[in-house]
């Protein structure tokens, strides 16, 4: 009997190998890939300003460079939500919440407490609760930390299982990249029940949503800016057009750029643009920036 099963263990075990084999050598085009590597991030939320700042690490590897700033509602009074330094650890894209709303690209960070977009009545994305949009920027939650859709989906995506989350109070000072605003929601609104940010196909804000242009196109999409560069600069090299495709005019919108980079060093970095037009509705496009030295007549 002994002998019997070490030779149906030895069969198996070549049966196994002569698959591999023939996964690897008979069919060659059959490539295995490895999990694309998330760049390394710190969320920093300030619970005393509501506003979540997101850090990349410098060049001798501490979290030192902000890239990305939220407006957020952190726990209200009597849910405050706990100070404390945390993990990352489950993601969903829905969850049901204990007060029995849902919450959208849910991400768990300290047991109950998540970071998640304002709470939906229903699995459905039209289907929002409006009034809690309008109070983004001031504490409003049993616990966790509510954002935008987009925002919460953009720490879903881009944050990795174990990223380092830092709650701390500091009501003088939100954050290095300040305290960002959203449109607010009317009653009379027909579009108030879905997130203004939502780029979902159905959302019908996406019907009045600006875009974003460059004013000075080379046909390859990147945006110049000279070294030594401001933060206004921007807007002589990116316009925002309204849905129907009209110019804005200089006052009428506000553009900001974040991610890694330095306009005073030249070189190519990878940034989000973010416009906002008059009405109050944001439209983000990621781009290539190029810092160049300028030619010296």
């Amino acid at each position: 009997m002994r002998g019997y099963l070490q030779s149906f263990r030895t069969r198996r075990i070549a049966a196994v190998c002569l698959v591999l084999c023939m996964c690897f050598c008979l069919f060659p085009h059959i490539n295995v890939y490895a999990d694309e590597t998330k760049t390394e991030y710190k969320i920093m939320v300030n619970r005393a300003a509501n506003c979540v700042t997101v850090y990349e690490k410098d060049t001798d590897g501490t979290f030192s460079v902000p890239v990305k700033a939220f407006v957020c509602s952190c726990g209200r009074e009597g849910h405050e939500t706990p100070l404390g330094t945390f993990k990352t650890s489950n993601y969903y894209q829905w969850r049901l919440m204990v007060d029995h709303s849902y919450g959208r690209y849910a991400v768990r960070f300290n047991k109950g407490i998540m970071f998640h977009s304002v709470p939906y009545y229903t699995q459905n994305a039209g289907n929002m609760e409006w009034e809690q949009f309008n109070l983004l920027g001031e504490p409003a939650s049993l616990g966790c930390v509510r954002l935008t859709c987009a925002d919460a989906k953009w720490i879903y995506d881009n944050c990795a299982v174990g990223t380092e989350v830092v709650v701390y109070d500091d009501a003088e000072n939100p954050g290095p990249l300040g305290k960002p605003d959203e449109v607010k929601l009317t009653e009379e609104n027909p579009m108030r029940k879905w997130d203004p940010t939502d780029i979902t196909s159905k959302n019908p804000w996406n019907q009045v949503r600006p875009s974003l242009y460059l004013t000075g196109d080379y046909g390859d999409g990147v945006l110049r800016l000279p070294v030594g560069a401001s933060q206004n600069d921007i807007y002589s090299v990116v316009g925002v057009k309204d849905a129907q495709g009209l110019d804005y005019q200089m006052g009428e919108y506000t553009i900001s750029i974040s991610g890694r980079y330095d306009l005073n060093t030249a070189g190519i970095y990878e940034i989000s643009v973010r416009g906002v037009d008059k009405l109050g509705v944001r439209v983000e496009r990621n781009m290539t920036l190029c810092v160049e030295e300028q030619a010296v007549s």
